[in-house]
């Protein structure tokens, strides 16, 4: 065998579009598409609260939504991250209500945008001496120009970056009527697109967690949204059907020997999980135990000089 070089399909783009949000080294890509599964009482929601927790403190997220039934229940976990406006009942409608409220999100940052472009020019024109017609002078005193610049209404001057979590909604009518978990599994990256790209981002996208007790069932979690995952976290399965469709679909993905080898050590404990990263941002971190803990095969060599 040989090959030789073609002059053609050379002109790529400068500048690549990944949208996703900034997290340091050790974090999970964001926006992800994550599903934690686990029996009941097996620790999903603790789970799930340490990583909102993590993403608090490196400010991952700027609204956190959740769709479930029982959050006063988990407002332990949870309260602290979720404000009571953002929390939806698993309705028909719910997932396309959240998508809305990320949109609107998106609107007010065009606002911003553009009201940012209309107050530089505004300065420059108040500092070049041309006069302002009455509406100019009106439209900047009504703004506060002469006061203070436009201000952002998160801490981060940049697209509003926002996470669903989904809790207790297996059998629901959020997942089983809902054409919107097929939209957030295939597009959760591109939801809401922006008029101008902005740090390589094109969209404000929506990370998604999904609690769920069971892998596969009926009127459970699609295969289309499974295979699109970015993020699995298993907690210990007796039934070893799952186990045997977990390992199938994951097939074409991890090498089987090595997720048998990590499920196993980091599963043996009480509360133990196992968390496959799909999108790592180094091979080295494909598998963790409850989240903080890298399980390194020599199989896996690091790529990243961290």
């Amino acid at each position: 065998m040989h090959t030789k070089p073609l002059k053609i399909y050379q002109d790529f783009p400068k500048e690549g579009v990944n949208n996703e949000y900034p997290t340091s080294h050790n974090a999970f890509r964001q926006p992800c598409l994550m599903m934690i599964q686990g029996v009941r009482a097996t620790g999903k929601s603790y789970l799930t609260s340490t990583i909102l927790a993590q993403a608090h403190k490196e400010k991952t997220f700027d609204k956190i939504y959740i769709i479930t039934p029982s959050f006063n229940s988990n407002r332990a976990y949870f309260g602290k991250y979720i404000s009571p406006e953002s929390v939806f009942d698993p309705t028909k409608d719910a997932i396309d209500k959240v998508i809305s409220c990320v949109e609107t999100d998106r609107d007010l940052w065009e606002r911003f945008v553009k009201e940012k472009e209309n107050y530089q020019k505004f300065q420059k024109k108040l500092h070049s001496q041309h006069p302002f017609m009455d509406d100019e002078m009106l439209h900047a005193f009504y703004h506060g120009w002469f006061e203070a610049p436009p201000k952002w209404h998160y801490e981060k001057e940049e697209p509003p970056k926002s996470l669903l979590i989904m809790d207790d909604i297996l059998s629901s009518a959020a997942i089983s009527q809902s054409s919107g978990l097929t939209r957030v599994a295939t597009l959760n990256r591109h939801i809401a697109p922006l008029q101008k790209t902005h740090s390589g981002r094109s969209a404000c996208g929506l990370a998604v967690i999904i609690l769920s007790q069971s892998y596969r069932m009926q009127s459970g979690i699609s295969r289309v949204l499974r295979e699109n995952l970015s993020l699995l976290t298993l907690f210990k399965n007796k039934q070893e059907k799952q186990m045997q469709v977990i390992k199938e679909e994951l097939a074409n993905v991890v090498d089987e020997q090595l997720f048998e080898q990590a499920y196993e050590y980091a599963t043996r404990e009480k509360y133990g999980n196992l968390t496959v990263d799909f999108r790592p941002k180094c091979p080295t971190l494909t598998f963790r135990k409850n989240l903080n803990e890298a399980i390194v095969f020599d199989e896996l060599t690091c790529d990243c000089h961290k």
